[in-house]
């Protein structure tokens, strides 16, 4: 029965996508993505796997609507980064020697689609006529219609993190267990607050705790007079960022997070609210239940056994702390030197090192750098550092634009860097990627709205 929904959300959405556009498309794109997991296929490896197969009625919708075109991808002011990004992507797939070239080529173009071209699914859906100002020259921020996507889209999940909740209750995730991955985030023998990782719809716990840091951060600081339901949505997707258990999302979201308030608030008035925060939290702590002391505790034992090298997170929590991950991405590394330019290929990993596990030293790899070192080489890395790079760069640039957007853009680098490093990052693209190239089209439009009223 379950699994039937699933296929009937799946299916109406991605029609639905394809009918519409804007940011009425761009909100139907999250509800197919946050609601069914990104494991659901209909055609395996192919573009009707997953949510690719919503980025496919994506594309067709753009194309449709003659939006697949230069006029709407140039203007981009991280056009040529990502221009670069996607040659990278096709030169590993050109110099793969261990699959024929068409396959290859299709391996490269599909990975582009489904990470730095998602860039262009959030650029595409703010368009020009969705900006309502009450006079010329309205500077974009608080109180304009660029804050709609996000109005609309926090009241979307609060389904899904309400769900989370139960699955933390019940033990259990019955979405998960419809699509065959029964367990996979509950372990029986474990005593920590890890026992049970929450997912809500979601196929990987630091996904999950990704994608509720970004959308809550968006949804926080976006949107100006909160109703109810937008501030209850927001508490739950807070929480759930904590109840993935997931330190390689956890502690990302509060780096991003301190950065956007010094950014935006200030220094000063945060250390204030900081202390102020920290005496309450003192103060009421013992009066809290022992389940909640337990939890926390736990939480903070393993944040704090996951940054200090040495640590027992080895043994205690399956190696994921930082010197695992050094181990892994040392180990990458010297696999990148037998191809360091354009790497193994795509696939490598899973098809030749960890079959049959015969690669120790790589298994539970989960950093990004050690997909770049094993399938993609020094050009896709220096390519993929070269796009961050002009993102924070032009965000710093537009701040006297449009500070909110910009100081946000800078925190979400902040936010997905760090999880590149340290968390499986599979699906994350579809997540962040969108809302990243939304918030670079606004202040792109700013910027020609401000120029327009000083002309």
């Amino acid at each position: 029965m379950i699994y039937a929904i699933l296929v009937v959300i799946y299916v109406v959405c991605g029609l639905m996508i394809l009918q519409t556009t804007g940011i009425k498309r761009l909100l139907i794109f999250y509800i197919g993505i946050l609601y069914v997991p990104g494991a659901l296929s209909i055609i395996p490896q192919s573009m009707l796997m997953g949510h690719f197969f919503y980025l496919s009625m994506f594309i067709l919708s753009m194309i449709r609507f003659h939006e697949f075109n230069a006029k709407n991808f140039q203007p981009c002011p991280l056009f040529m980064p990502l221009l670069i990004v996607f040659i990278s992507y096709f030169l590993i797939g050109l110099f793969d020697e261990r699959v024929s070239k068409s396959l290859a080529i299709y391996r490269s173009i599909r990975e582009f689609l489904g990470t730095y071209f998602l860039f262009f699914v959030g650029w595409t859906s703010l368009e020009s006529e969705d900006r309502k100002y009450s006079h010329i020259g309205v500077i974009p921020g608080l109180g304009t219609e660029y804050n709609k996507f996000f109005k609309y889209l926090i009241p979307i999940t609060v389904f899904m993190t309400v769900y989370g909740f139960l699955t933390l209750f019940f033990k259990t995730n019955p979405v998960l267990d419809a699509i065959g991955l029964k367990d996979r985030f509950f372990n029986e023998l474990d005593t920590s607050f890890r026992a049970f990782r929450v997912t809500a719809m979601c196929v990987s716990s630091s996904v999950y705790g990704m994608l509720c840091g970004v959308i809550f951060l968006c949804g926080a600081f976006f949107i100006e007079n909160k109703n109810k339901i937008q501030i209850a949505a927001l508490a739950l997707l807070f929480i759930n960022v904590f109840l993935s258990a997931t330190r390689a999302a956890m502690i990302p979201f509060i780096i991003g997070l301190l950065i956007f308030l010094i950014l935006n608030k200030g220094i000063t008035g945060f250390l204030r609210n900081i202390l102020l925060v920290i005496i309450v939290a003192l103060l009421i702590y013992p009066l809290l239940p022992s389940s909640v002391t337990f939890f926390v505790t736990g939480v903070l034992d393993s944040i704090s056994d996951s940054i200090l090298p040495g640590g027992s997170g080895g043994a205690a929590y399956k190696g994921s702390n930082l010197d695992a991950r050094e181990m892994q991405i040392g180990t990458a590394f010297q696999l990148l030197k037998e191809n360091p330019w354009f790497g193994h290929g795509f696939g490598y990993a899973g098809e030749v090192l960890l079959r049959g596990n015969s690669h120790q030293q790589l298994l539970g790899m989960e950093s990004y750098l050690c997909f770049i070192g094993i399938e993609r080489g020094l050009i896709n890395l220096f390519a993929e550092v070269w796009f961050y790079i002009s993102c924070v760069v032009y965000f710093f640039k537009h701040r006297s634009i449009n500070k909110l957007y910009a100081d946000m853009g800078i925190s979400l680098i902040t936010f997905f860097i760090p999880f590149l490093i340290f968390a499986w990052v599979s699906g994350c693209w579809f997540f962040f990627m969108p809302v990243l190239g939304y918030i670079t089209k606004a202040i792109f439009l700013s910027e020609n709205t401000l120029s327009r009223s000083v002309l």
